[in-house]
């Protein structure tokens, strides 16, 4: 019988049918790659059918765990680290409380009748007044008080994800991790903080299940530029107050298997240059046919002396292109 599990942000009522289920503390040894197929998850709604993906929350916010529609000789455990409180509120039914300190916190739904598992590697922001210009010595520069024609997703952010030198390198997706999307400023500082939209990480992962498709073995996409703060924007030379990198929602991206650190000859024609970007943005463009709601901006950029060709995508929810 197939078996569903659902994960909710400040989860609304979710009433299921009796199984045996365990809690247990994390295993650490469970690794950020190679999870089993089985237990599908949703998060806040919407379905996880990856093995790993990553959350973000407030203090003290809580998530509502369930698993439904299952065999009756399934044995559900949820590990975690250890932190958090955790309330059985029903068999196969939890409620998760977030920890004040901001940190990754893995939890773990596994079914120990079959091995399968997927993770949810969750981080809690640490809370910002966006009428401060800094965090922790960390610059962010003036957000507008208000989002662009009353987007939400463009408004200031109340909390920020901290980055450490511990947790730069943990996994958000299957093949992508918290570092990558760091502003390129005061790289000996620490702690760092950024913003991250889910759906981009969505689209991400989905553009490198279609470049593996396309016959390109990658570990995975290089991106060039994610979160930008604010104060970098300005700093080097961007007028615009409301680019989607300064809310998690955009990244400018090439493709490196060989470790070059320039976009990889794509289109077989023996050449690196802007036809490579745009070969790519093709892919993008068929990714977002297969997927509306990953709809967004989108621009070919060529190489000049810092850098090669590279493709701007981002998940704004309309179709953009410049």
């Amino acid at each position: 019988m197939k078996r569903w599990a659902t994960i909710a942000l400040l989860g609304a009522a979710l009433w299921l049918p009796a199984v045996h289920t365990r809690l247990a503390q994390a295993d650490t040894s469970v690794t950020e790659s190679g999870f089993a197929a089985g237990l599908t998850l949703a998060i806040d709604g919407e379905a996880m059918e990856e093995p790993l993906r990553a959350a973000f929350v407030k203090p003290g916010q809580v998530l509502a765990l369930s698993a439904d529609d299952l065999s009756s000789d399934v044995d559900l455990t949820l590990q975690t680290s250890g932190a958090g409180v955790i309330e059985q509120a029903a068999a196969a039914r939890w409620r998760w409380r977030a920890p004040r300190a901001p940190g990754a916190y893995p939890l773990v739904i596994h079914d120990r009748a079959n091995g399968r598992h997927r993770r949810i590697n969750i981080f809690v922001q640490k809370p910002f007044d966006s009428r401060r210009t800094e965090i922790d010595g960390y610059r962010i520069g003036h957000y507008e008080p208000h989002g662009l024609r009353g987007d939400a997703n463009s408004t200031p952010p109340d909390a920020l994800i901290q980055v450490t030198p511990a947790n730069r390198d943990m996994a958000l997706s299957a093949h992508f991790t918290l570092g990558q999307f760091l502003c390129h400023q005061q790289p000996d500082h620490w702690p760092k903080y950024l913003r991250l939209r889910p759906r981009l990480l969505e689209k991400l992962e989905h553009l490198h299940h279609a470049l593996r498709e396309a016959g390109i073995a990658l570990d995975t996409i290089t991106v060039m530029s994610g979160y930008r703060t604010p104060w970098y924007n300005a700093d080097i030379g961007n007028t615009t107050v409301y680019s989607q990198h300064l809310f998690g929602s955009a990244a400018d991206i090439f493709v490196d298997t060989d470790g070059d650190g320039r976009m990889d000859d794509l289109n077989g024609d023996s050449a690196v240059d802007t036809a490579d970007a745009r070969w790519l943005a093709d892919l993008v463009e068929a990714v977002v046919a297969e997927q509306p709601s990953l709809a967004g901006g989108m621009s070919v950029y060529p190489a000049n002396a810092a850098h090669g060709p590279f493709v701007h995508i981002d998940v704004r929810g309309v179709r953009a292109r410049w």
